[in-house]
Protein backbone atom coordinates (compact mmCIF):
# COMPACT_ATOMS: atom_id res chain seq x y z
CA UNK A 1 0.00 0.00 0.00
CA UNK A 2 2.56 2.43 0.89
CA UNK A 3 4.84 1.61 -2.22
CA UNK A 4 1.69 2.06 -4.43
CA UNK A 5 0.63 5.64 -2.96
CA UNK A 6 4.69 6.73 -3.03
CA UNK A 7 4.67 5.52 -6.81
CA UNK A 8 1.89 8.14 -7.52
CA UNK A 9 2.78 11.14 -5.78
CA UNK A 10 6.38 10.33 -7.70
CA UNK A 11 4.44 10.20 -10.92
CA UNK A 12 2.56 13.66 -10.22
CA UNK A 13 5.67 15.04 -9.56
CA UNK A 14 7.50 13.91 -12.78
CA UNK A 15 4.72 15.55 -14.99
CA UNK A 16 4.84 18.55 -13.30
CA UNK A 17 8.95 19.07 -13.83
CA UNK A 18 8.19 18.23 -17.19
CA UNK A 19 5.66 20.93 -17.29
CA UNK A 20 8.08 23.65 -16.49
CA UNK A 21 8.08 27.20 -17.30
CA UNK A 22 10.96 28.77 -19.61
CA UNK A 23 12.20 30.03 -16.00
CA UNK A 24 12.76 27.01 -14.56
CA UNK A 25 15.69 25.26 -14.36
CA UNK A 26 15.97 21.01 -14.32
CA UNK A 27 19.69 19.53 -13.42
CA UNK A 28 20.29 16.09 -13.14
CA UNK A 29 22.96 14.90 -9.93
CA UNK A 30 24.97 12.29 -9.02
CA UNK A 31 27.63 12.08 -6.33
CA UNK A 32 28.32 10.67 -3.14
CA UNK A 33 26.31 9.63 -0.37
CA UNK A 34 27.47 8.52 3.12
CA UNK A 35 25.88 7.80 7.21
CA UNK A 36 26.76 6.65 10.00
CA UNK A 37 24.44 3.98 11.12
CA UNK A 38 22.13 3.48 14.17
CA UNK A 39 20.78 -0.06 14.20
CA UNK A 40 20.39 -0.94 17.47
CA UNK A 41 18.10 -4.65 16.89
CA UNK A 42 20.26 -5.46 14.04
CA UNK A 43 23.56 -4.82 16.46
CA UNK A 44 21.94 -6.53 19.05
CA UNK A 45 22.01 -9.66 17.13
CA UNK A 46 25.30 -9.41 15.91
CA UNK A 47 26.78 -9.40 19.29
CA UNK A 48 24.56 -11.82 20.71
CA UNK A 49 26.02 -14.31 18.36
CA UNK A 50 29.73 -13.00 18.94
CA UNK A 51 29.19 -13.49 22.67
CA UNK A 52 27.88 -17.05 21.71
CA UNK A 53 31.17 -17.77 20.15
CA UNK A 54 33.06 -16.52 23.08
CA UNK A 55 30.74 -18.62 25.52
CA UNK A 56 31.13 -22.19 23.45
CA UNK A 57 35.11 -21.49 23.75
CA UNK A 58 35.42 -21.11 20.17
CA UNK A 59 39.24 -19.16 19.24
CA UNK A 60 37.63 -15.98 17.24
CA UNK A 61 40.33 -14.63 14.82
CA UNK A 62 37.68 -11.95 13.52
CA UNK A 63 34.49 -11.09 15.47
CA UNK A 64 31.57 -10.08 13.23
CA UNK A 65 31.55 -6.50 13.45
CA UNK A 66 28.79 -3.70 14.02
CA UNK A 67 26.95 -1.71 11.28
CA UNK A 68 28.29 1.31 12.28
CA UNK A 69 28.42 2.98 8.59
CA UNK A 70 27.64 2.37 5.26
CA UNK A 71 28.45 4.50 1.89
CA UNK A 72 27.72 4.63 -1.86
CA UNK A 73 25.96 6.22 -4.69
CA UNK A 74 23.03 9.19 -4.89
CA UNK A 75 21.70 9.96 -8.70
CA UNK A 76 18.31 11.73 -9.11
CA UNK A 77 17.00 15.33 -10.69
CA UNK A 78 15.64 18.62 -9.56
CA UNK A 79 13.29 21.16 -11.14
CA UNK A 80 14.38 24.34 -9.41
CA UNK A 81 12.47 27.93 -9.56
CA UNK A 82 13.87 30.18 -8.17
CA UNK A 83 14.21 29.78 -4.06
CA UNK A 84 12.53 26.51 -4.55
CA UNK A 85 13.55 23.17 -5.66
CA UNK A 86 12.21 19.85 -6.05
CA UNK A 87 14.19 16.30 -5.87
CA UNK A 88 13.39 13.38 -7.16
CA UNK A 89 16.38 10.58 -6.24
CA UNK A 90 17.64 6.95 -6.03
CA UNK A 91 20.45 6.10 -3.20
CA UNK A 92 21.84 3.00 -2.32
CA UNK A 93 24.54 3.03 0.61
CA UNK A 94 26.16 -0.63 1.60
CA UNK A 95 28.76 -2.28 4.40
CA UNK A 96 29.67 -6.10 4.61
CA UNK A 97 31.54 -7.89 7.55
CA UNK A 98 32.67 -11.29 8.18
CA UNK A 99 33.46 -13.81 11.28
CA UNK A 100 36.52 -16.16 11.07
CA UNK A 101 36.85 -18.45 14.24
CA UNK A 102 38.12 -21.94 14.90
CA UNK A 103 35.25 -23.95 16.90
CA UNK A 104 36.37 -26.27 20.13
CA UNK A 105 36.34 -29.23 17.69
CA UNK A 106 39.00 -27.11 15.23
CA UNK A 107 36.74 -26.78 12.79
CA UNK A 108 37.23 -23.42 10.83
CA UNK A 109 34.37 -21.31 10.88
CA UNK A 110 33.53 -18.28 8.90
CA UNK A 111 30.85 -16.49 7.18
CA UNK A 112 30.25 -13.28 5.59
CA UNK A 113 27.40 -10.61 5.78
CA UNK A 114 26.54 -7.54 3.52
CA UNK A 115 24.11 -5.25 4.08
CA UNK A 116 22.39 -2.58 2.40
CA UNK A 117 20.04 0.38 1.99
CA UNK A 118 17.99 1.27 -0.76
CA UNK A 119 15.76 4.56 -1.33
CA UNK A 120 13.91 6.43 -3.68
CA UNK A 121 12.84 9.52 -2.67
CA UNK A 122 10.85 13.01 -3.43
CA UNK A 123 12.05 15.95 -1.25
CA UNK A 124 11.86 19.86 -1.22
CA UNK A 125 14.30 22.38 -0.92
CA UNK A 126 14.43 25.73 -0.85
CA UNK A 127 17.65 28.04 -1.52
CA UNK A 128 18.96 31.33 0.23
CA UNK A 129 22.03 32.63 -1.72
CA UNK A 130 24.43 29.57 -1.49
CA UNK A 131 22.31 28.32 1.33
CA UNK A 132 19.13 26.30 2.20
CA UNK A 133 17.53 24.13 4.14
CA UNK A 134 15.24 20.45 2.80
CA UNK A 135 12.71 17.44 3.32
CA UNK A 136 12.44 14.74 1.73
CA UNK A 137 10.29 11.22 1.91
CA UNK A 138 11.10 8.46 1.02
CA UNK A 139 11.02 4.14 0.58
CA UNK A 140 13.74 2.53 1.23
CA UNK A 141 14.70 -1.19 1.14
CA UNK A 142 17.56 -2.87 3.76
CA UNK A 143 18.66 -5.73 2.07
CA UNK A 144 20.75 -8.78 4.57
CA UNK A 145 23.02 -11.41 2.30
CA UNK A 146 25.31 -13.86 2.96
CA UNK A 147 27.66 -16.01 0.92
CA UNK A 148 26.96 -19.33 -0.79
CA UNK A 149 29.89 -21.80 0.82
CA UNK A 150 31.85 -22.88 -1.69
CA UNK A 151 30.40 -20.37 -4.80
CA UNK A 152 32.22 -17.49 -5.13
CA UNK A 153 30.79 -13.86 -6.23
CA UNK A 154 27.19 -14.91 -5.62
CA UNK A 155 25.06 -14.28 -2.04
CA UNK A 156 21.79 -15.59 -0.75
CA UNK A 157 19.29 -12.72 0.23
CA UNK A 158 18.32 -13.65 3.62
CA UNK A 159 16.25 -10.48 5.10
CA UNK A 160 14.67 -8.00 2.39
CA UNK A 161 12.26 -4.93 4.20
CA UNK A 162 10.91 -1.56 2.74
CA UNK A 163 9.44 0.77 5.06
CA UNK A 164 9.24 4.86 4.68
CA UNK A 165 11.90 7.38 6.17
CA UNK A 166 11.81 11.32 6.29
CA UNK A 167 15.18 13.13 6.02
CA UNK A 168 15.56 16.74 6.71
CA UNK A 169 18.88 18.28 5.82
CA UNK A 170 20.95 21.55 5.12
CA UNK A 171 22.79 22.89 2.01
CA UNK A 172 25.63 24.29 0.67
CA UNK A 173 25.97 25.07 -2.61
CA UNK A 174 28.77 26.14 -5.33
CA UNK A 175 26.54 26.45 -8.23
CA UNK A 176 28.53 27.19 -11.99
CA UNK A 177 27.63 27.61 -15.77
CA UNK A 178 27.62 23.76 -16.62
CA UNK A 179 28.87 22.12 -13.33
CA UNK A 180 27.43 22.86 -9.71
CA UNK A 181 28.09 21.38 -6.61
CA UNK A 182 26.29 20.78 -2.96
CA UNK A 183 27.56 19.42 0.26
CA UNK A 184 23.84 18.13 2.33
CA UNK A 185 24.78 16.71 6.08
CA UNK A 186 21.16 15.11 6.97
CA UNK A 187 19.62 13.22 9.38
CA UNK A 188 16.73 10.44 8.22
CA UNK A 189 14.37 9.13 10.53
CA UNK A 190 12.28 6.48 10.11
CA UNK A 191 8.47 6.25 9.84
CA UNK A 192 7.89 2.64 9.90
CA UNK A 193 10.07 -0.04 11.86
CA UNK A 194 11.80 -3.04 9.06
CA UNK A 195 11.32 -6.76 9.98
CA UNK A 196 14.57 -8.31 11.02
CA UNK A 197 13.76 -11.49 12.28
CA UNK A 198 15.08 -13.69 9.29
CA UNK A 199 18.57 -12.30 10.20
CA UNK A 200 18.18 -13.41 13.35
CA UNK A 201 17.05 -16.98 12.47
CA UNK A 202 19.86 -17.08 9.74
CA UNK A 203 22.74 -15.71 11.97
CA UNK A 204 22.05 -17.34 15.23
CA UNK A 205 21.23 -21.41 13.97
CA UNK A 206 24.35 -21.62 13.04
CA UNK A 207 25.66 -22.21 16.17
CA UNK A 208 22.43 -22.36 18.40
CA UNK A 209 20.70 -25.87 17.34
CA UNK A 210 16.97 -25.80 17.39
CA UNK A 211 16.80 -21.99 17.79
CA UNK A 212 13.65 -20.17 17.34
CA UNK A 213 14.00 -15.92 16.36
CA UNK A 214 11.06 -13.31 17.72
CA UNK A 215 8.60 -13.37 15.07
CA UNK A 216 8.07 -9.34 15.01
CA UNK A 217 11.83 -8.24 15.76
CA UNK A 218 11.62 -4.79 13.93
CA UNK A 219 15.00 -2.18 13.84
CA UNK A 220 14.54 1.70 13.45
CA UNK A 221 17.36 2.69 11.51
CA UNK A 222 18.25 6.44 11.73
CA UNK A 223 21.15 7.53 10.05
CA UNK A 224 23.26 10.68 10.75
CA UNK A 225 25.38 11.46 7.21
CA UNK A 226 26.12 13.48 4.40
CA UNK A 227 25.47 13.77 0.70
CA UNK A 228 28.12 15.45 -1.75
CA UNK A 229 26.32 15.99 -5.49
CA UNK A 230 27.33 17.44 -8.63
CA UNK A 231 24.45 19.21 -10.47
CA UNK A 232 24.90 19.59 -14.59
CA UNK A 233 24.03 22.61 -16.52
CA UNK A 234 23.37 26.10 -15.64
CA UNK A 235 22.37 27.26 -11.99
CA UNK A 236 21.63 30.50 -10.86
Amino acid sequence: MFQKEFCKYICVIVVFMFSTPIQAQVNLKVGYIGAKVSAENSNAIINAFNQKLVDEEANVHDNLNNIKFMNGLEIGLRYRLHRVGFELSWSSMSSKSDVYATLPNNQLFQDKWFYSLTEYSVGIENYLGKFGYGASIGYRTYRIKTDIPGVQRKKSLINSESGLASKFYLLFQYPGQKVGIAFKPYVQVPLTGLNISKFDQALQEQIIENYQAPVNLEDDITLFGISILLYNGKQD
